[in-house]
């Protein structure tokens, strides 16, 4: 049901393999004629988590657009770089023999893959999560070709390889960061500009409000707030 929101997309993100999301989800993009960029997420269970969506997904890699393996791990203190390039290596052995020929890669922040070009040197191409909410100097109309400017400095630091922005958006609720404001209408510019600056290339974030986040003063109360459709019909 929470398909039938929207349509038009090329493929869907999602970020593991739990709660049988998997065949769920391959069973929905199938029906709407778009792919998967599944997700591994927790890297210290690479090999079950692995072997689960190859499980789910029952030999049929022409819905799966790409593989992620780990979110955000290096930024987030769980994993070295190290770790995660060597889970990167392990699921993509795995994937590689149960027949998925697709990319591989990791997802971290845009100013750790810039850091760590190890992340994307490991990835079949560099993928980076980037909001431009974030940056206190920036307003919602300048979103777009500031996310662009980013995505090809990680292409430059990554030795020209093709990036991704694997996630970028705006709150449409939340506190103010200096000239970064959450609202609907400032929501709505910056996914505009997005779409201004790329034709491809990336993930817009989010597609509803994840109400089962907790709101932190780090992220300026915004953390249940991104959903571009709002509320998710289910």
């Amino acid at each position: 049901s929470d398909f039938s929101a929207f349509s038009g997309y090329g493929f869907i993100r999602s970020y593991g393999v739990d709660c049988n999301q998997v065949p769920l989800i391959l069973s929905a993009v199938q029906s709407k004629g778009m792919k998967m960029f599944a997700g591994i997420y927790d890297i210290d269970q690479v090999e079950a988590e692995t072997q689960e969506l190859i499980s789910a997904a029952q030999n049929n890699w022409d819905s799966i657009y790409a593989v992620t393996v780990g979110n955000e791990a290096v930024n987030d203190g769980v994993a070295t770089v190290a770790q995660v390039v060597a889970a990167v290596n392990q699921a993509r052995t795995m994937l590689r023999a149960a027949g998925y020929t697709g990319p591989v890669v990791t997802v971290d922040t845009s100013a750790q893959v810039i850091s760590n070009p190890a992340l994307c040197q490991a990835s079949d191409f560099a993928a980076a999560n980037c909001h431009a909410f974030f940056n206190a100097d920036l307003t919602p109309d300048q979103a777009g070709p500031w996310v662009l400017e980013q995505a090809q400095r990680i292409s430059e630091a990554c030795g020209g390889k093709n990036t991704m922005i694997t996630e970028s958006g705006w709150p449409n609720q939340g506190e103010s960061n200096g000239m970064a404001v959450p609202s609907e209408a400032n929501q709505a510019t910056a996914i505009a500009s997005l779409r201004s600056s790329f034709s491809n290339n990336i993930v817009l974030f989010s597609a509803f409000n994840d109400l089962w986040e907790t709101n932190t003063a780090a992220t300026f109360g915004t953390n249940q707030f991104w959903g571009i459709y709002g509320n998710a019909p289910a």
